[in-house]
């Protein structure tokens, strides 16, 4: 009898090609010492693209056709997405780092961003184009067709909302591992200034996890509104403020924190969301019973 397009043992295969694939090519320019070579950078990020090329290729060999149709309409339909969840993602997240500078900056010294990619979108408006591109391919592109896309849906069934976009977080954060030992990524720069703040990713990285699915579940299971989340958390966190230092970064981290951790209150204590939730889990299932 033929696997259920949603069999757990898929979710296994997925993760555990996704994570070799990714580790191999990230750690072996450490061991052989040519990280930023022309070489080493290209195997580095020949890995990163592994969580969307895996899930894709999981897609096409083992989804119905109907249910390929359903994914990718969840991957590019505006009109699931709405406008109401990116511009309120968009508000948040710049409230958040503004906030967060203005303590640092203004209260506690630290030294304000240069906001290179800002100065540049000034100069010449028409840069935004070039900085959104920039910002849809190093994180959404060549990973949300396997957090959201793939993985999250199981999860949700197998463990419910909460846990199971806390599993979720837990190996997008590990995931990282590579960057760790790779000079001129974030993670290498948390770990040389405090081991705290580099454990520290993990569990914000987890918390960021609940955000984007509670966005999921908002929008009906928009593949799209979750990378946009993953988008915005980058550009409007890091890259529109680059360069900037360690203690800002960990600053806004924190503060996303907060904001997450009211969010993961919110989502379990409030029945509605709940109802929500158990809907968006019910259809998944009944999706996967149609087989």
């Amino acid at each position: 009898m033929r696997k259920s397009w949603m069999s757990t043992k898929y979710l296994v295969l997925f993760f555990a090609l996704m994570l070799a694939w990714t580790w191999i090519c990230g750690f072996i320019p450490v061991m052989f010492g040519f990280t930023g070579t022309g070489a080493g950078t290209f195997i580095f990020y020949f890995g990163g693209g592994a969580p969307s090329v895996v899930a894709l290729f999981l897609v096409f060999l083992t989804y119905p056709k109907d249910k390929i149709k359903d994914y990718f309409k969840r991957c590019i339909s505006f009109r699931q997405t709405g406008w109401k969840w990116p511009l309120i993602t968009i508000l948040v997240f710049t409230f958040l780092s503004a906030v967060s500078i203005a303590i640092g900056v203004g209260l506690l010294g630290y030294e304000m961003p240069t906001m290179d990619y800002i100065k540049a979108i000034a100069a010449n408006p028409l840069n935004i184009f070039l900085v959104l591109l920039l910002s849809l391919i190093s994180g959404p592109l060549n990973e949300e067709f396997g957090w959201r896309g793939y993985a999250l849906d199981r999860l949700l069934v197998i463990f419910g909302f909460l846990k199971g976009s806390l599993i979720l977080g837990f190996i997008w954060a590990i995931w990282h591992l590579p960057w760790y030992f790779t000079p001129g990524q974030a993670q290498y720069n948390l770990l040389k200034d405090s081991p705290f703040h580099a454990l520290m990713f993990i569990p914000s990285v987890m918390m960021l996890s609940v955000f984007v699915s509670f966005v999921y579940v908002k929008t009906n299971r928009s593949i799209l509104a979750g990378a946009l989340v993953h988008m915005f958390s980058n550009l409007i966190g890091s890259q529109l403020l680059s360069s900037y230092t360690t203690e800002i970064s960990m600053l806004i981290r924190y503060m996303n924190m907060a904001f997450f951790l009211g969010v993961i209150v919110y989502a379990s204590l409030s029945r509605r969301f709940k109802k929500e939730a158990a809907a968006v889990i019910g259809r998944i299932k009944e999706q996967e019973q149609e087989g």
